[in-house]
């Protein structure tokens, strides 16, 4: 359990880092600690989430959760989930695909 444990808390933290990393995609989950979860902004991009979902799909990526309809005040912010089945590979196609999206 712990290796588990130290797998999914170290490639959530990476996804994040990489995540806010993208220009206009901010990262809440930087500044408080978190598991597997975290909140991404995507306000700053001139793009919704359901855009960026949309894109995502089309290149056979699962897009995180919209959080802009049960949430209307975080605006266009979505949930990432990074569990031990998601790889370094999977996380960077990820973030190449959603840096594309945003242009």
């Amino acid at each position: 359990m712990r290796e588990l444990g130290t797998t999914i808390m170290q490639r959530s933290q990476y996804a994040a880092q990489r995540l806010g990393e993208l220009p206009g995609v901010r990262s809440p989950a930087l500044t408080a600690p978190f598991f597997k979860e975290f909140v991404i902004d995507l306000n700053c991009t001139g793009r919704t989430v359901a855009e960026v979902n949309r894109a995502l799909a089309a290149a056979g990526i699962h897009g995180p959760l919209d959080l802009s309809r049960t949430f209307a005040a975080l605006g266009q912010s979505a949930l990432v989930c990074v569990t031990e089945v998601h790889t370094q590979a999977d996380i960077d196609r990820l973030v190449d695909a959603l840096a594309t999206v945003i242009g």
